[in-house]
């Protein structure tokens, strides 16, 4: 789904850009990121820190394009989806970000979940690669004090 047809049914908005917010979502990337590799750390607490930086990658791409989800039942799921559109990123890595997505749904509903060492190393290797693309694309893209990509 493109992010014109989530605007259209309600899932985001349009808002002017704010470089302070991007700057916030970035050092909150950096902290996630940390708080995943730290070994003594759960792992399942891990592989949920590399989820939210994953989370927080695509709100900060939304962010830049002038956009901002709305408070919608299922915003996670249409927020990780705009990856394809913001980052251009392909449809298998966001089939990933959704299973771990359902993976922290299911621990925190359900209970304890068996996350195996693999998986974490997986989580968080994903997540950096795609907190790296994100930087390398606002280091291409306009300005934020523009008022973002989109208009």
């Amino acid at each position: 789904m493109s992010l014109e047809e989530m605007i259209l049914r309600g899932e985001l908005r349009r808002e002017p850009t704010v470089p302070e917010e991007i700057r916030q979502l970035l050092a909150g990337i950096a902290r996630r990121l940390d708080d995943a590799r730290r070994v003594e750390n759960h792992p399942e607490t891990r592989i949920e820190q590399a989820y939210h930086a994953i989370l927080s990658c695509a709100l900060a791409a939304l962010r830049a394009e002038g956009l901002r989800s709305t408070n919608v039942l299922g915003k996670h799921q249409f927020v990780l989806e705009s990856l394809g559109d913001t980052l251009a990123i392909e449809r298998t890595r966001i089939d990933y970000y959704q299973r771990l997505r359902g993976l922290r749904n299911k621990e925190i509903y359900e209970g304890a979940v068996h996350v195996s060492p693999h998986d974490v190393a997986e989580a968080i290797e994903e997540a950096v690669w795609l907190s790296e693309r994100l930087v390398r694309w606002l280091e291409r893209s306009p300005s934020p004090q523009s008022g973002g990509r989109a208009s």
